[in-house]
């Protein structure tokens, strides 16, 4: 086979790889938003994979005599709490329906930081839940990405017409505090499987047809 389509034909099977591997932006947090004790939304938010997505944000401090905090603003999603307040920040999401399970198989979140370990919750079409998780701190400048599969939820084909996720973000001790980048889904492997067999398949094809001629 000649060079130059070999090469075309590699060039090929790694754009379909990328496209293949490439997630669903759901949120990466540069809308600005702020919550203080109270609830912010709902709010429009434009850089997103998703239709008409809406945003809310609740921060509710524990005691109540503590203070909570939730802020969107340059690319992280911050989570912060006075010395006396374990609080919880809510970000729920609200958008046009869509079957996730035609591209994705799970959701990805980043931890830019965190001071504690924390715990999170999410909960999709507000029945299917995926109960708390703890997990550890995280160093400034060593983020660490968590997956999320849909098949941790108590109902996963929820993910086959979903309309709404909410993440409930909690710190283990008190003034905790975390930044967060990133929520965005994890394609679906039977796609990326089937482009690159696809492309391989052509590849095969052309070898052999190159052989006997």
């Amino acid at each position: 086979m000649p060079k130059i389509r070999l090469s075309g034909l590699i060039l090929t099977l790694a754009l379909f790889a990328q496209l293949a591997e490439s997630a669903t932006l759901i949120d990466d947090f540069t809308n600005f938003q702020h919550a203080t004790n109270s609830t912010n939304g709902p709010f429009s938010v434009a850089s997103t994979g998703l239709s008409n997505l809406q945003r809310t944000l609740t921060a509710t401090p524990l005691p109540r005599t503590g203070s909570t905090s939730v802020v969107v603003e340059e690319g992280l999603l911050t989570v912060g709490n006075s010395s006396r307040s374990t609080g919880t920040a809510s970000i729920f999401y609200s958008f046009d329906a869509v079957d996730f399970t035609t591209f994705a198989s799970a959701l990805l979140l980043t931890t830019e930081s965190s001071d504690a370990a924390y715990q999170i919750q999410m909960i999709a079409n507000g029945t299917s839940i995926l109960s708390f998780q703890n997990l550890a701190s995280v160093a400034i400048g060593s983020p660490s990405t968590t997956r999320f599969d849909f098949s941790q939820f108590s109902n996963p084909t929820a993910f086959k017409h979903l309309s709404s996720l909410e993440l409930k973000l909690r710190g283990t001790n008190a003034a905790w505090d975390a930044d967060f980048s990133n929520l965005s889904t994890v394609p679906e492997p039977s796609v990326t499987a089937l482009l690159v067999i696809g492309a391989m398949g052509i590849f095969s094809g052309r070898k052999q047809k190159a052989v006997t001629v």
